[in-house]
């Protein structure tokens, strides 16, 4: 029952796209409508700009942060964090009131892993941020972070980690568009170098 609980807890807080709230009542607009038309962190920030896009995570941290701490406080084993994250992303990516289209749940995933295993988590990504520096792409990095992640966890708690990998296949079908583009050679690249070193005037505009 407890697991039942934690996912239908994370379901309605992942219901919440920050992408959409923050289209709809700041900027006047559907989101989906610009861009890749994908609800998230990442076409925010490309379409509308960093701050845009920095709230739009901000926003959607903040209800995985809480729906992290009710589960945690009203069962007390990380095993649920697990099933709350799946209820998340489930709710984030296959939202019932945007017609079960949404986000590809990144953000979600990285306050999730890092709550169920800092270390963990924090190495992952670190290994996500490296990839994304030298493949200067924003498809493959996350997968590989929650991929990696998930296996560690298994070694660990099995029940939890095949939970943690039920959310990293759930993410790879999200981005099974951009996993097309990237291996037909169509992806768009980010160079998170270049735009750290400008930013730090090291390279002139």
């Amino acid at each position: 029952m407890a697991r039942v609980s934690s996912i239908l807890i994370g379901y309605v807080f992942g219901n919440l796209l920050f992408a959409m709230i923050i289209g709809k009542l700041v900027l006047k607009l559907d989101p989906t409508e610009y861009g890749s038309g994908n609800p998230g962190t990442a076409n925010m920030g490309a379409v509308f700009g960093k701050k845009i896009g920095s709230l739009t995570a901000l926003g959607d941290l903040l209800k995985t942060g809480c729906a992290l701490l009710i589960v945690y406080q009203l069962f007390k084993e990380p095993v649920y964090l697990a099933y709350v994250g799946l209820g998340l992303v489930l709710g984030h990516c296959f939202p019932i009131w945007n017609h079960f289209k949404g986000g590809k749940g990144v953000a979600v995933a990285c306050l999730l892993a890092v709550s169920y295993d800092w270390k963990a988590g924090f190495i992952t990504l670190l290994i996500a941020l490296v990839l994304t520096a030298i493949m200067q792409n924003l498809t493959i990095p996350p997968l590989v972070f929650m991929l990696l992640f998930s296996f560690y966890v298994i070694t660990q708690a099995q029940e939890a980690g095949i939970v943690f990998l039920i959310i990293a296949l759930i993410m790879a079908w999200q981005f099974r568009y951009d996993l097309v583009d990237f291996f037909t050679g169509k992806g768009k690249k980010v160079d998170i170098l270049y735009t750290i070193k400008k930013k730090l005037g090291i390279i002139k505009q």
